[in-house]
């Protein structure tokens, strides 16, 4: 490939990966105004949920259908389902029409997490990988800073129903630059997919989820959906022992490589995930309005944007251990001072450990990436990917649920001192209707998240602790040669 070409492939997946970052941010943004028109404020957190679930659940299908059948006709697929679930979710006349129609744009989501990340580690040769996937990183920090004003806009002029048809011309333009300069062909893998496989891991990974989400409010039924998910992955087990193209072959979680990568993804995603969540619920508690919870997510974007683009570009003559060594540490050292935050602790200080944490996100998230590319090869670009983005996206959704079961836990009695308040769904409902912090509010949840944050390093430790586990210059020691089979390493 053509340089000219290669920048015109990099800028279309860079706009199919912007089309999926921003838009958690632009439709936060606008829900007060949709629930004003559509009513149903019970189903207010499942609109983000059946999006999360359903991006989730698909992203290892597409890792493997893109390795068997070609990225460039799967990224249009992907595309093409965002782009739907979003005319659909425009035209909702409820909120439960629209928690399904976001459930359909999931799967794209699913799809734009997934092989826009595979085409560059395709087109790139190994020793500029980490350069655009660091790219592909900055373009989260950047979509999480321009999601709130670009969200406010669109509602104030063309009204709420166009924050999701803007995504029909923006799924364009992306599909335009794709077509025109990538020539690939339709895959190397035998077309035999274990679709047995991938419905097992969608039901076990998609009912533990939901199970999760209900923990604090229907402990009973969390109970039983978590049942039902581990039996199903149970059934995924013995499906990928029998499958001639696994998923996610089982040999992989023998290798050290691909275990270390998973799992420190999937740890550093669980911690910081839900510190985008509940570090702004804390600061509004505190200082109240919608803008204030902004400034806390503010430091953390532009950390995680700015370390992404020059981890990448650090990559080659750093190495992927080391810069996964520096982020983890910045990501326990950040939860570790966040744990003595109270109520009279400064927005300076809050802004500052919020920055550090962003930091330490873009500073891993791109060489782990590159590690796992790199250690698996082309032929397996999109399981690679797939696979290391998938447990990243699942440790940010159980993070959030888990942690947040344990502030709802260690401060249940000082919510319900709070008037309206027992959980923090109900506290996140009060914020959302009323914007102003009722009485006690800070205090009960300042005491929660110390607990949670004190757990979240302990977690961060640990994923520091697996990144030394990788292996030494594996960027160098694979820029020569792509293995294909990585269970004889």
């Amino acid at each position: 490939m053509e340089e000219r070409e290669r920048r015109f492939v990099t800028i279309g997946v860079l706009v199919g990966i912007f089309l999926a970052a921003i838009d958690g941010t632009v439709v936060t943004t606008a829900m007060p105004t949709v629930v004003a028109a559509l009513g149903g404020l019970e189903l207010y957190p499942w609109v983000f949920t059946s999006y999360m679930l359903f991006t989730a659940v698909t992203m290892p299908l597409f890792g493997r259908l893109a390795d068997a059948y070609g990225r460039k006709k799967l990224f249009y697929v992907g595309i093409a389902a965002f782009v739907a679930g979003s005319v659909l979710s425009g035209a909702a006349g409820s909120m439960a029409e629209l928690v399904a129609f976001r459930a359909i744009q999931g799967i794209g989501g699913g799809a734009m997490l997934a092989l826009p990340y595979t085409i560059l580690g395709v087109i790139y040769p190994p020793e500029r990988r980490g350069w655009a996937i660091g790219l592909g990183g900055s373009v989260w920090g950047v979509a999480s800073v321009l999601g709130p004003p670009l969200g406010y806009a669109i509602v104030s002029t063309l009204g709420w129903r166009w924050v999701f048809y803007v995504n029909v011309p923006v799924g364009i333009i992306a599909v335009a630059f794709i077509a025109t300069t990538l020539e690939e062909s339709t895959g190397t893998a035998t077309g035999d997919i274990d679709y047995a496989g991938a419905l097992a891991i969608a039901v076990g990974v998609g009912t533990i989820l939901i199970g999760l989400e209900l923990l604090t409010t229907r402990p009973l039924a969390a109970g039983i959906a978590v049942v039902i998910g581990l039996a199903s992955l149970g059934g995924f087990y013995f499906a990928e022992r029998r499958a001639s193209e696994p998923i996610i072959p089982l040999a992989l979680f023998g290798d050290r490589t691909f275990l270390a990568t998973i799992t420190a993804g999937f740890l550093t995603s669980f911690v910081v995930f839900a510190g985008l969540t509940y570090i702004p619920l804390f600061v509004q508690s505190v200082h109240g309005g919608a803008n204030s919870s902004a400034i806390a997510v503010v430091p953390i974007s532009i950390g995680w944007s700015g370390m992404s683009v020059l981890a990448g570009r650090m990559t080659e003559r750093i190495g992927e251990r080391r810069l996964s060594i520096v982020g983890t540490a910045c990501i326990a050292v950040s939860f570790a001072a966040g744990a003595f935050w109270t109520p009279a602790t400064s927005l300076v200080v809050i802004v500052a450990v919020a920055f550090v944490m962003g930091v330490g996100m873009g500073t891993v998230t791109p060489p782990l990436l590159t590690v796992i590319q790199n250690h698996l090869g082309a032929e397996q670009m999109g399981l690679a990917t797939s696979s290391q983005q998938f447990f990243r996206q699942l440790g940010g959704a159980m993070g959030v649920s888990v942690l947040g079961f344990v502030i709802t836990t260690l401060a249940r009695g000082q919510l319900a001192a709070v008037p309206g308040v027992s959980t923090l769904g109900d506290l996140q409902r009060v914020l959302f209707e009323t914007n102003t912090p009722p009485a006690g509010a800070a205090a009960a949840l300042a005491s929660g998240l110390s607990s949670a944050f004190v757990v979240s390093a302990v977690i961060g430790l640990v994923a520091l602790v697996v990144v030394f586990k990788l292996p030494r210059g594996e960027s160098e020691s694979n820029a020569s040669t792509e293995r294909a089979d990585p269970a004889t390493d």
